[in-house]
């Protein structure tokens, strides 16, 4: 599926954003005056309309070309919400889109960062490294931020990874016993139509973690919890047949997008 282009700084659109989701509730009356209301989730749609300023030429000639290809409205593509997280379920790695090691021991209800308890403990009884990754749905060449909270016995370590069937990348970090945000981002060199971000805890060693959060940009933004669905949008598509481009200044060229996705 194809996606919409990056910026050449690897963010998917600029500030500020607008963002609206919609709705529908159905409404039964029955003959006895009593009501029955029923969300209808097939009628929920959400919509952004992203704005671009001061971009150069080669961005703006991406834009109108993917915008082309699509055709304006006719045609569905892949597209990253810039303000949300595109994992699902970023504090209980329990679940099943979550993908552990057979040995590895978690433990939730930890105290976390933000005052809560929604931290958890990742332990690793074994001699062997073992890992906690997540597949997503996204084309695995673009450039993404992989970042999380974590703490652990001063001194230890902890690794964190991105692959597709083709690449790999992976970066270690000491650990402290307070929590700290740490963060893999960059890209790939792959066209792999999927990418998994994880984990890798080392034999015999403890970690608490919090917040995980991927997102299609360069640097982490605030953290924002996520559960059984997330930022990635698999058939998402214009709500316009005509992309009008403004040149302000040479090399410096603006336009709006408002797309739409259910």
């Amino acid at each position: 599926m194809p996606h919409l282009p990056q910026l050449s700084s690897g963010a998917t659109g600029q500030y500020p954003i607008q963002k609206r989701r919609a709705e529908r509730t159905i409404i039964n009356q029955l003959s006895d005056g009593r009501t029955v209301k029923l969300a209808d989730t097939g009628a929920e749609w959400v919509e952004w309309q992203l704005t671009y300023q001061d971009l150069a030429d080669s961005e703006i000639a991406n834009l109108q070309q993917f915008f082309s290809a699509c055709e304006g409205q006719l045609n569905g593509f892949t597209f990253l919400d810039p303000m949300d997280n595109l994992l699902m379920w970023s504090e209980d790695l329990t679940q099943t889109v979550w993908e552990s090691s057979t040995l590895l021991q978690l433990t939730g209800g930890i105290n976390d960062p933000s005052g809560g308890s929604r931290a958890t403990r990742i332990a690793n009884p074994t001699s062997a490294d073992l890992t906690v990754q997540q597949n997503v749905n996204a084309p695995g060449g673009l450039v993404y931020c992989f970042s999380l909270y974590v703490r652990g016995e001063s001194g230890t370590m902890v690794s964190l990874f991105r692959q597709t069937a083709d690449a790999f990348n992976g970066r270690s970090y000491t650990l402290a016993a307070t929590w700290n945000r740490i963060s893999l981002s960059g890209s790939l060199s792959t066209l792999a139509p999927s990418i998994t971000f994880g984990i890798t805890i080392p034999a015999g060693n403890s970690v608490d973690v919090y917040g995980c959060q991927l997102e299609a940009q360069p640097a982490p933004s605030p953290y924002k919890a996520s559960f059984s669905a997330s930022g990635v949008y698999p058939n998402a598509h214009f709500s316009q047949d005509s992309l009008a481009v403004t040149t302000t200044a040479p090399n410096r060229n603006q336009c709006t997008l408002t797309l739409s996705a259910r």
